[in-house]
């Protein structure tokens, strides 16, 4: 199975640098992430290959995004203040805007934690669910993934209207199970 997935991605990868449209693969509970290297807010790069051995929470946002708003302040507080102690990384991804429009999205929040710049929206690509009528780069929009400390998703969740909680309960308990294990 992870080396049909691997086979899948690296299909996706040559589709996009070809300038092709691609099929989504979205990673499944249990995928191991490859490396990611992207830019990050503050100017330098960002590897996900940096953070192995951590347990990592990526979150996917936009600054339009309302839910995404209202769960700024507790990534900061309820996730990354009390967990980073613990082997927590968080990593916000940003999706497809410029950095002088994050920037200030940032700061009102008080993030200490690393941004990173999705600028072209290809890691929706490989994340976002399939939502019809939603390009992959909207759909990823307010997604959480954990990745376990050898770069494995452990847990996934997309946006959903009807139950969405600002404080991130359902990231947290899962964040727990992950480090109970580990």
């Amino acid at each position: 199975m992870q080396r049909a997935r691997e086979i899948e991605h690296r299909a996706i990868e040559s589709a996009i640098a070809a300038g092709h449209a691609a099929p989504v693969a979205t990673y499944e509970v249990g995928d191991e992430v490859p490396d990611l290297v992207l830019p990050t807010l503050d100017g330098g790069v960002g590897r996900l290959a940096d953070y192995r051995g951590k347990v990592v929470l990526l979150v996917f946002t936009a600054t339009w995004c309302p839910y995404c708003g209202a769960e700024a302040p507790f990534l900061e507080q309820e996730i990354w203040q009390r967990y980073r102690e613990r082997g927590v990384q968080v990593i916000v991804i940003d999706v497809k805007e410029p950095p002088e429009v994050m920037r200030p999205f940032r700061d009102r929040y008080g993030w200490t934690f690393p941004v990173w710049l999705d600028r072209t929206g290809e890691l929706g690509l490989t994340f976002a669910p399939q939502k019809e009528g939603l390009p992959p780069e909207v759909a990823v929009i307010n997604a959480h993934f954990i990745l376990d400390a050898g770069g494995r998703v452990r847990y996934r969740e997309y946006l959903n209207m009807e139950r969405f909680d600002a404080r991130a309960r359902t990231v947290i308990a899962e964040l727990e199970k992950v480090l109970e294990d580990a």
